[in-house]
């Protein structure tokens, strides 16, 4: 009888142990081949954190950023909740502020914008040398000019702003752009209306696309008055 509890209890004590050891990963390059949620740790100073790799699309190693499929999930969120994330990494979510600086700022990244609208249509703009600098900076955000795809640029106006949410906002112009664009944003001034400006965590609702241009919308996909019905944030180690 002691026999067989000692071998039980080895047994207990293996299993423990085996759901204890956690693979981790640099990026979604060094994942497994199929989609889903890994453990990674860009940099050494930080500790790891999860996130959703993107594996069979557009050619893989994709690290989802920011994902919206439905309106479950409010993305009318404060500072701190932007800065440290929110949601279902398996539905809707913001991976939050500074894992991405910890992530692009650890390496070189090209972000990928993946848009559908409610005529089932799909485009994408990719966009190189992605990064997003510290909260000292106020996450502001870093792109190079190039950039390609189907969807047409939305996002280089935001080169060099800061992050803004509703309770912080550090756009430019008298408004508060995250308050009337209902979602935190490198809004720019949301008072001028472009063509190349966009809103990817504004209202997911159709009944107040309108106001303000508080919706979910890119500028070169539809505008203000064409909403979208998913959008994917999600970057890309540079080769």
């Amino acid at each position: 009888m002691t026999h067989l509890i000692r071998i039980v209890c080895c047994l207990i004590y293996s299993t423990s142990l085996i759901s204890a050891i956690r693979v981790t990963y640099r990026s979604c390059t060094d994942a497994p081949a199929q989609s889903g949620i890994y453990w990674i740790s860009p940099a050494d100073i930080a500790p790891p954190f999860q996130v959703y790799c993107e594996q069979e699309k557009f050619a893989g190693h994709w690290l989802v950023v920011q994902s919206r499929n439905d309106a479950s999930t409010n993305f009318n969120r404060t500072w701190n909740e932007y800065k440290f994330g929110f949601g279902s990494l398996r539905n809707n979510f913001w991976l939050g502020l500074e894992k991405l600086h910890q992530l692009t700022t650890s390496s070189a990244y090209d972000l990928m914008v993946v848009m559908e609208n409610y005529l089932d249509f799909v485009a994408f703009q990719r966009y190189e040398n992605f990064a997003v600098h510290d909260e000292s900076e106020a996450y502001s955000l870093s792109l190079s000019d190039a950039n390609t795809g189907t969807a047409g640029d939305s996002l280089l106006i935001y080169n060099g702003e800061k992050f803004s949410t509703f309770d912080r906002a550090n756009n430019k112009g008298t408004a508060n752009c995250a308050a009337e664009m209902a979602g935190g944003y490198w809004h720019y001034d949301c008072r001028k209306v472009l063509s190349t400006r966009s809103n990817l965590n504004g209202l997911y609702d159709l009944v107040h696309i309108m106001r303000n241009g508080s919706g979910m919308w890119w500028g070169m996909f539809g505008g203000t008055g064409k909403p979208l019905k998913m959008t994917r944030m999600m970057i890309k180690l540079r080769q």
